[in-house]
């Protein structure tokens, strides 16, 4: 890849839209500690590159100086924030009363510069000792100003009780490690993203790799012993005793200057000063510089790093990589000996057999640099990660105007609003196949039928319409009781386009229901016993919508999801269904009726006399179960056993309800079309 290929993928400041956009943060270059506020500050810069206005407010500490270059200019930075505490070799709080008159000042600034800048998103950086719990971020909400929290530690600078509960405050973590992290101590993390923050490839890039005639190594981190520098001097020892050629860099800062001259006289020790050097903390050019004359990058920490943005430089400069992948540093490398090298933590002999390999086989070595490089290039850029960053943005800003509490959920290419606390995104991230196969079995259906539409009985927010939409562009006709899902389904189906809404219950006849009849639990609605009230909402049998709807007359898809009420609905539209013979994709649920079970085999022998011969049963988290014939219909009185077992008897159930999709006659061909994919994915899981 050339430096020009590189450059072709840089910054377009060709955006949809300038925003105003607050930065928060407690340190902010050249005042830094480490890598989190060196983050901030390159999405802060490259935001403003973009086009957006950006304030960064943040604290003033000289005494944290580093530098931290960039070829992008720094946006406007009030250094007006006062720190609660302090770092002096252990974090330390200041006293009561000064942390109270110091947290009265920060939110009276912040609500002043909000005042003054009137951002339209506050993107939040390391947060620690500029409040106590959430002060600042409960001003930023309390003006419906959407948040996005981008994490780089192990917790978000607050307790676990204090999180936030708005849809419009959302973690951004550096890894899936930090996600894992949030989640283990308790914080919410349903809707929580990974945007790794990215090198300066461009900058680094090297287009000719290193030269490979013996190993040149570098280390580039803060020279401290939870970074495990000395894991890497023992490991030289090693190979220097094994009689191979090497050079070695320690590059970087430190707070222990102790820990350093320790390290030097191990070095003195072993008689390795003519192989080993240190050079102090290095500036980003000089940092460019040692790779050009380094071949390989060691990375030996001993704690779980966040993530560990030198590997990235490095390796876009076409050093190799050799990491003990802690944490989220893990995570850079895709395929050990493939695009990097990995060894245990603290393990230094497995470190210098690593890096012996290395200097045995020059061919692998060449061929692990060039695919980290591509890697480091295509996957970790600072343009890739800030484009996200807008993304996210947007998403928050749209959040924010259609006046909802929610959490965006992506059904494929579409990014739906959920209900905060409906379950779907979480169903799905635990089991894949999780209300998936309606989508290809709307594929088979309208590729033989592309003119036709389709029916959603029960739809909830629209995600099985987004389903739908995602494999056929057909009109859809969506049919949704509960208020507290139509608005949310009403904002989906315009993202969706050709969907109309009707704000109805499906049931026997026409009448009315009183809204206190309806018990909604994690994104499901489901009809109770009677109760009067003066707010009703109209019950419609599904030939009365038709007759209103008759352009879905000819649906060749009607799936049904009521919670316990489909039975009913199918059994009282068979003479419809007969004319139509639509596929159905139908809940198979025993658990809300009494004599369910009977009402469901009555519904299956039903259809098979108005000419539906064919079934695929699926279990409740989406794996696919059995294919059956009509002459099979009995065997679903086994299949409803096995369900009375599960939920009545067991005690533990294993599988809550079934999926069952329905074929006519006269799309025996469809069925064998989805029953051959289903086939086909155990085909695949064998080879």
């Amino acid at each position: 890849m050339t430096a020009s290929a590189i450059s072709d993928r840089g910054v377009s400041t060709e955006i949809a839209k300038s925003l105003k956009i607050l930065v928060l943060t407690n340190l902010y270059p050249p005042q830094v500690l480490g890598g989190y506020e060196r983050s901030i500050a390159d999405f802060a810069r490259l935001l403003q590159h973009r086009g957006h206005q950006v304030l960064v407010l943040t604290s003033d500490t000289p005494e944290f100086f580093g530098v931290h270059e960039s070829r992008y200019a720094e946006p406007c930075i009030d250094r007006c924030f006062q720190l609660l505490g302090e770092w002096s070799g252990e974090t330390r709080w200041f006293d009561e009363e000064t942390v109270r008159d110091r947290l009265h000042h920060n939110v009276q600034v912040l609500n002043q510069q909000i005042d003054a800048f009137q951002p339209d998103v506050c993107f939040a950086g390391n947060v620690d000792f500029l409040t106590v719990g959430v002060e600042l971020i409960d001003v930023l909400l309390s003006r419906k100003i959407p948040i996005a929290h981008y994490v780089m530690n192990f917790q978000p600078g607050y307790p676990v009780e204090c999180s936030p509960q708005r849809s419009i405050y959302r973690y951004i973590t550096c890894s899936d490690w930090v996600i894992h992290s949030l989640a283990s101590q308790g914080y919410p993390t349903s809707n929580v993203q990974t945007i790794y923050p990215g090198a300066d490839v461009e900058a680094f890039y090297q287009p000719e790799l290193p030269n490979r005639d013996r190993l040149r190594i570098a280390y580039a981190s803060l020279v401290m012993p939870y970074k495990g520098p000395d894991v890497l001097l023992e490991a030289l020892s090693i190979l220097n005793a094994s009689g191979i050629e090497f050079s070695a860099t320690i590059a970087g800062g430190t707070f222990q200057p102790e820990f350093v001259e320790a390290l030097k006289s191990f070095v003195i020790a072993e008689n390795l000063q003519d192989s080993i050097q240190f050079t102090g903390a290095l500036s980003r050019q000089q940092l460019k510089d040692l790779y050009k004359t380094h071949n390989v990058l060691v990375f030996p920490s001993r704690f779980e790093e966040p993530f560990g943005i030198s590997q990235i430089e490095a390796m876009s400069a076409g050093l190799t990589l050799v990491t003990s992948g802690t944490g989220g540093a893990g995570e850079i490398i895709n395929q050990h000996g493939v695009d990097g090298l990995l060894f245990e933590s603290e393990n230094s002999i497995e470190l210098a057999d690593v890096l012996a390999t290395l200097a045995i086989d020059s061919d692998q070595w060449e061929s692990i640099a060039r695919c980290g490089q591509s890697r480091a290039v295509s996957e970790f850029s600072q343009i890739k990660a800030v484009e996200q960053l807008e993304t996210v943005f947007a998403e928050l800003l749209e959040l924010n105007q259609s006046g909802l509490e929610a959490k965006i959920h992506s059904i494929g290419r579409y990014s739906l609003l959920l209900p905060l606390d409906h379950a779907l995104d979480r169903y799905q991230q635990a089991w894949q196949r999780y209300d998936t196969s309606l989508g290809y079995i709307a594929q088979a259906v309208f590729q033989k039928y592309p003119d036709a539409s389709a029916i959603d009985i029960g739809a909830n927010v629209g995600d099985s319409a987004a389903l739908i939409r995602n494999y056929a562009d057909i009109p859809i006709l969506c049919i949704e009781g509960s208020s507290s899902f139509t608005p949310y389904l009403e904002h989906n189906a315009a993202i969706l386009d050709r969907v109309e809404i009707e704000a109805c219950f499906v049931g026997e006849e026409d009448t009315t229901l009183s809204i206190e009849q309806i018990h909604h639990q994690s994104g499901t609605a489901t009809i109770v016993k009677a109760s009067d009230s003066d707010s009703k909402i109209p019950i419609r049998s599904l030939q009365s919508i038709l007759e209103a709807y008759p352009q879905f007359q000819n649906a060749k898809l009607l799936k049904s999801d009521t919670d316990g009420f489909d039975f009913s609905i199918l059994k009282s539209s068979i003479a419809l269904l007969s004319s139509m013979l639509p596929v159905l994709h139908f809940e198979y649920d025993i658990t809300f009726h009494k004599n369910a079970e009977v009402d469901a085999i009555d519904t299956l022998k039903n259809l098979a006399e108005i000419g539906y011969e064919r079934f695929l049963v699926y279990d409740n988290f989406g794996n696919y179960l059995i294919g059956l014939s009509s002459c099979d219909v009995e065997k679903f009185r086994d299949l409803t056993a096995y369900l009375v077992s599960n939920r009545r008897v067991s005690g533990t159930p294993a599988v809550y309800y079934f999926d069952v999709c329905a074929f006519g006659a006269a799309d025996i061909d469809v069925f064998e079309t989805v029953r051959q994919l289903e086939l086909d994915v155990f085909d695949r899981s064998r080879g």
